[in-house]
């Protein structure tokens, strides 16, 4: 080949002699993706045979030529070629003629020979042919770029096709040879196959399979044949390609489709096994159309046969054609002929998946996805490629039954993968979730997808086969939490398998400075757990804590001295590390090595790759333990002016106080404050500061014994801090604890709790005098914090002030409580004098109350309703009309709306800043500004209205006792007309709430029907957005609370 400078650009060599083959023309396809070489044999001898002619199809993958195809033509029985040439529609149609009149037409489509066995032990195997020769790899063992391969299957004729053995004989293939008609196995296992006598097949060891100092590692298939096929009752035509898609789905017969002048035959080819060394092929049955693509399941028991319309048939057992029914009953046809037919099961129901030249992915007749460039079946699992450059991995029983339910690709969860630009599947590894990929140039790259690889750890995971998870995981880089978070149960019940597999230290070390407190099964990897039932889990402490002491048990048990280093890991990676443990079992391996050969420099040093230096030499200084500090001293290259010096003087210090400075310098405060409290008296102002710096007031009540002076004196600081908090009620108990009453009182008198504060005043025996005092200080505050009752008692208990003791009951309105005291006293006087004129007051009030309330809701209720309707008329474009009643109100309204709208912009940025959330919902509630014309008038007015609502609500009860009062007085009048009005207010706010407050919803639906209009439709449609978006703040929608069935009225006033 040249470019058109003249330069050489690349080329490849015919399989021939140079005197044995004439090249007359060379075709390329519309593409220019496949080459066609036309030519002629010359006879072995001067003999006057007509010399057979050939076709050689060519394509270029990775700068190589592959010869993919050879059309024979004997001349002498069909004829001299008179003409070949591509269809300009379709880039691998190709058309022949024979001067005598033979017409033949060739159509191929793009396949990969592959392996499509789901089981681990699959090699992954891929076959590409090359003229005579086979070339295949072993996926699995090897990732070879083309053309190199694992191993090359040599024969003595040009190869049609290849087709592939199913279930246990996945890697087993079967090659088709064009000129002899025969079949050439290569198989692994042959069980029982004879080889022929004449073989001449070879199969040849690549430089990527065991030559230049490779090593085979992987068993090696044997070829055997050719075997010669008769034909039993079908005369089958000497044309090449006569016999085409081959398939082997059953180790007993292979398939294929037997193509002559009038009719298409599925034939049977029965491989006996042990008998002979010929094949017996026998027609099933006369196919109704040419086929396009003949499948299998991935063990064989369901066959897909699909014709050029696209239409599906299957293969029954006895050997008939049955067509292919959907759900429905119907024989399947897919929207367009697809070239690549894959048969997969989703919810246990067989499913045609194919990919159309456009395309377009099916399930059955639904297109799941439209720009899909490739697909495989993997196990549970299609992958695809798409023109985004994404590999989905999706799920045949959760994601594609999704999509055959409505659902959208882009709504899965698969976590979609990119790829290189124009990347396809070539195959898929079962074993580890590996997956090789094409590029356009045709270099391979091989992915490890994070769906597949997740996959297979959650199957070894339900197998407990924890040594093949962790090493996938270790591998693929994979959170070892999943250990754990895939089955937390099953993983803390079977601990010491889970050792007794992963073995070594190392890796056990691995997975322990891993931990963390998530559960990654729901996030980092939820999208793996999207179709898995699990059962909730709930660790007894922290993730972590639960599985280190676990762990650390069954490491203690199975071998101490060998699993050290994974112990110490377990105490340093817990919450709050035990380093203090790990030291001390260090310094036990002081002076010699345990039964493993583990030292202690050893352990230490492996403690430091955990922990900080300085933080160790912290834990260590905090063991007390003067010999463990100096070995991590040491050890962690610290200059000894450092700390020499600090530890000689620790040194000199009696031990209690040691402790105490020691726990000090690292900040450990409350070891620090028991360790002081055993220094005595010497040092007791140390501990009480130690207790007021950090705070420490109830830790140190447990340390001094109940009733010492040391007790008391932090029972008293205790309650200054209370008292200082303003804790007041608090601190008065624990100054009555510690004795000090005067404080106590105090305190009472701060939180107002009268009852201790009289008891603590007569146990500080207060004079009469002073108990007035204190008496009257307390009702004045209780009255000031509307708490009346308690006032009272106190007036009538401590002072005997039995007017003052009626009066403040009536200022609260406790009309009962008062009269009872009234006739209790027996001062019948105060009848006249205080109790009716403080009712009738109360009645006036009431009054006036009532017609506030009435007054106020009329109002607001009324202007709601023109505010509400103006905004409706300016929505519908009716804000122009002139209406007279509501022209002043749009005019201020259009004149304000601008700067509303200004000042809450600029108004926004400062509330951000600067306020707290509870500021800024106060002051959005003053953007309510109720101002007729303002921008959120109504809603100013519900916030106004809601107010009237609350206040009627809360009058309820007043207006029962004070009915029941004024009937005492016999002002029955008074009572009815109060009654009445009272009645009223709440029918009047009952029966306008829901004007004022309409559903969030409309109720009502559209006229439908077939006595409906558009413009019914339309009026109803804008009523109902009206109704739906009234009130524009949601939480102002609801209204509030009214009672209903509060019982306040007197029947005798009615």
């Amino acid at each position: 080949f040249f470019e058109k400078n003249g330069l050489n650009h690349g080329g490849f060599q015919l399989p021939f002699g140079p005197k044995d083959f004439q090249v007359k023309e060379v075709l390329w396809s519309p593409d220019s993706t496949v080459l066609a070489v036309v030519g002629s044999m010359f006879p072995c001898d001067d003999s006057s045979v007509v010399p057979k002619e050939l076709v050689l199809l060519y394509s270029m993958k990775n700068y190589h030529w592959y010869l993919k195809q050879t059309l024979q033509f004997d001349a002498s029985k069909q004829g001299r070629l008179a003409d070949l040439h591509w269809e300009e529609g379709s880039s691998l149609t190709l058309h022949a003629l024979s001067v005598d009149g033979q017409y033949w037409h060739y159509a191929w489509s793009w396949a990969v020979h592959r392996n499509q066995c789901a089981a681990e032990e699959s090699k992954a195997s891929v076959a590409v042919i090359n003229g005579d020769a086979v070339l295949t790899t072993l996926f699995k063992v090897a990732v070879v770029p083309p053309p190199m391969c694992s191993y090359r299957v040599k024969t003595t004729a040009f190869i049609d096709q290849v087709a592939f053995g199913v279930g246990q004989h996945g890697d087993d293939f079967v090659i088709a040879l064009g000129s002899q008609n025969g079949l050439l196995f290569v198989l692994s296992s042959p069980e029982g196959f004879i080889k022929p006598p004449t073989e001449s097949c070879a199969l040849q060891l690549e430089s990527a399979g065991g030559r230049n100092g490779f090593k085979v590692t992987s068993s090696i298939p044997e070829c055997y044949g050719p075997y010669r096929i008769e034909f039993d009752g079908i005369k089958v035509p000497e044309h090449t390609l006569s016999l085409h898609h081959w398939t082997w789905p059953c180790k007993d017969y292979l398939l294929c489709v037997c193509t002559s002048e009038a009719s298409h035959h599925l034939l049977r080819v029965d491989v006996r096994r042990g008998e002979q060394t010929r094949l017996v092929a026998k027609s099933l049955c006369i196919l109704e159309d040419s086929v396009l693509t003949l499948s299998t399941n991935l063990d064989g028991t369901v066959v897909c046969l699909q014709y050029q319309d696209g239409s599906c048939s299957t293969l029954t057992p006895d050997g008939t054609l049955a067509p292919w029914l959907r759900s429905d009953g119907i024989q399947l046809e897919l929207p367009r002929p697809c070239t690549t037919v894959a048969v997969g099961e989703v919810l246990k129901q067989p499913r045609v998946i194919a990919l159309s030249e456009r395309f377009e992915l099916f399930c059955d007749d639904v297109k799941i996805c439209d720009d899909c460039t490739s697909f495989k079946l993997h196990g549970k699992f299609l992958l695809l490629t798409t023109h985004r450059h994404t590999l989905r991995c999706l799920l045949l029983d959760f994601d594609l039954a999704n999509l055959l339910n409505g659902k959208s690709v882009e709504s899965l969860n698969d976590a979609p993968r990119e790829l290189e630009s124009g990347s396809l599947l070539v195959t898929s590894v079962p074993a580890n979730g590996r997956v090789v990929l094409q590029l356009p140039r045709g270099n391979l790259e091989t992915i490890s997808p994070r769906a597949l690889v997740l996959d297979r750890v959650c199957d070894h995971l339900d197998r407990r086969e924890y040594r093949d998870a962790f090493l996938l995981m270790k591998v693929n880089r994979i959170d070892l939490n999943l250990l754990c978070d895939h089955d937390p149960l099953a993983f803390l019940s079977n601990l010491s398998e889970f050792v007794q597999q992963v073995k070594e230290p190392t890796d056990l070390n691995l997975f322990l400075t891993a931990l963390t407190d998530k559960d990654i099964s729901v996030t980092m990897y939820a999208s793996a757990y999207r179709a898995r039932n699990r059962v909730p889990f709930a660790f007894k402490k922290s993730k972590r804590d639960e599985i280190c002491d676990s762990l650390r048990g069954v490491l203690e048990h199975l071998d101490r001295d060998r699993y050290l280093l994974s112990i110490l890991t377990c105490h340093a990676k817990k919450t709050e590390p035990e380093l203090d443990e790990a030291l001390s079992k260090i310094y036990d391996l002081k002076g010699s090595a345990n039964q493993a050969g583990m030292t202690c420099d050893a352990a230490l040093k492996y403690l430091f790759y955990l922990v900080d230096r300085k933080d160790l030499f912290d834990v260590a200084l905090g063991t007390y333990n003067f010999d463990i500090v100096l070995m991590v001293a040491e050890k962690s290259q610290k200059d000894p002016k450092e700390y020499v010096p600090f530890l000689n003087k620790l040194n000199k210090l009696e031990p209690n106080y040691r402790r105490f400075k020691i726990d000090m310098h690292l900040e450990r405060y409350k070891k620090a404050l028991k360790n002081i409290s055993l220094c005595g008296e010497a040092h007791f102002s140390e501990c009480l500061n130690l207790i007021k710096s950090q705070r420490l007031y109830t830790t140190a009540l447990n340390l001094f014994p109940e009733g010492s002076q040391e007790c008391k004196e932090v029972w008293g600081i205790y309650g200054d801090y209370l008292f200082e908090k303003k804790h007041y009620e608090e601190a008065g108990l624990v100054y009555r604890r510690c004795g000090k009453l005067e404080k106590a009182a105090k305190a009472f008198e701060m939180c107002l709790n009268w009852n201790l504060l009289l008891s603590t005043a007569y146990q500080l025996q207060y004079d009469g005098e002073s108990l007035r005092a204190l008496a009257s200080r307390m009702i004045d505050a209780l009255l000031l914090a509307k708490r009346h009752a308690e006032a009272a008692e106190i007036s009538e208990a401590f002072l005997k002030d039995e007017e003052e003791t009626i009066r403040i009951l009536l200022e609260a309105h406790m009309w009962d409580a008062a009269l009872a005291k009234i006739y209790h006293f027996g001062r019948q006087e105060f009848m006249e004098q205080l109790w009716k004129p403080a009712v009738k007051s109360e009645m006036e009030s009431m009054l006036e109350t009532v017609d506030s309330l009435k007054s106020t809701w009329s109002k607001h209720a009324t202007r709601l309703a023109q505010v509400r309707e103006l905004k409706a008329n300016e929505e519908q474009g009716e804000g122009d009309v002139d209406d007279g009643a509501f022209s002043d109100v749009a005019s201020v309204t259009s004149r304000t709306v601008g700067g509303s709208v200004a000042n809450g912009s600029s108004l926004s940025g400062s509330i951000a800043t600067m306020r707290t959330s509870r500021n800024r919902k106060k002051q959005e509630r003053k953007k309510y500004v109720l101002k007729e014309g303002s921008r959120y008038e109504d809603l100013a007015l519900v916030i106004a209205l809601a107010e009237v609502v609350s206040s009627t609500d809360k009058l309820q009860e007043e207006c029962r006792d004070l009915l029941r009062a004024l009937v005492l007085c016999s002002v029955d009048q008074d009572a009815r007309s109060l009654q009445d009005g009272f009645a009223a207010l709440l029918d009047t706010i009952e029966k306008s709430i829901p004007s004022v407050w309409p559903p969030e919803k409309a109720e009502s639906s559209l006229p439908l029907g077939p006595y409906s209009s558009s413009t019914l439709i339309a009026e109803a449609v804008q009523k109902q957005k009206i109704v739906e978006h009234v009130i524009s703040d949601p939480a102002l929608r609801q209204p509030p609370t009214l009672r209903r069935n509060f019982c306040w009225k007197l029947q005798m006033l009615s």
